[in-house]
């Protein structure tokens, strides 16, 4: 995503702040710091009263530069409160790394044994429609179809299973 000028940041909030408010009851927090910007959206649906279904939280932290706004990482992050699970698309340094796109899933049987899965980059318009189209669905999370990504503590896990079952 390339910087934002401060009105394009606004209207960048605005749009987002539109779009959320059509899927349920939305919180929104931020932090102008000189030069580091940190949003947060937070979104219970359905919303109006009702029973919360699933539960929304889109974070992003900015800095700014001699242009405008960069975006510097993100998580963009939908938990199913009635047949548990979480999936999430986050961009940020992993093992101390350069940052890298990757998603979190946890299926709703609660077993979380990968950590980080292989994904690419979602602004939060993108990755928004992509969860509220899974909790449209009424189907539960799956984590089948994503792939480990592979990092130094992934593959120390790895090493330490091969380990044991020799």
């Amino acid at each position: 995503m390339k910087p934002l000028g401060l009105h394009r940041f606004d209207q960048r909030l605005a749009t987002i702040l539109s779009v959320l408010r059509a899927t349920g009851r939305v919180q929104l927090e931020g932090d102008r710091v000189a030069r580091r910007r940190y949003i947060r959206f937070e979104l219970e649906a359905p919303g109006a009263e009702m029973a919360v279904l699933g539960r929304f939280k889109y974070e992003e932290w900015y800095e700014r530069d001699r242009v405008g706004w960069r975006l510097t990482r993100y998580h963009y992050d939908y938990w199913d409160s009635t047949r548990g699970g979480r999936l999430g698309y986050h961009w940020h340094r992993v093992d101390r790394r350069d940052p890298e796109y990757h998603a979190h899933c946890e299926a709703p049987s609660g077993s979380r044994t990968i950590a980080h899965y292989r994904f690419y980059e979602m602004d939060l318009l993108e990755a928004h429609a992509a969860l509220v189209r899974l909790y449209a669905s009424e189907e539960p999370i799956d984590c089948s179809g994503l792939r480990q990504l592979v990092t130094a503590r992934a593959g120390r896990a790895r090493q330490d299973q091969r380990t044991s079952t020799s």
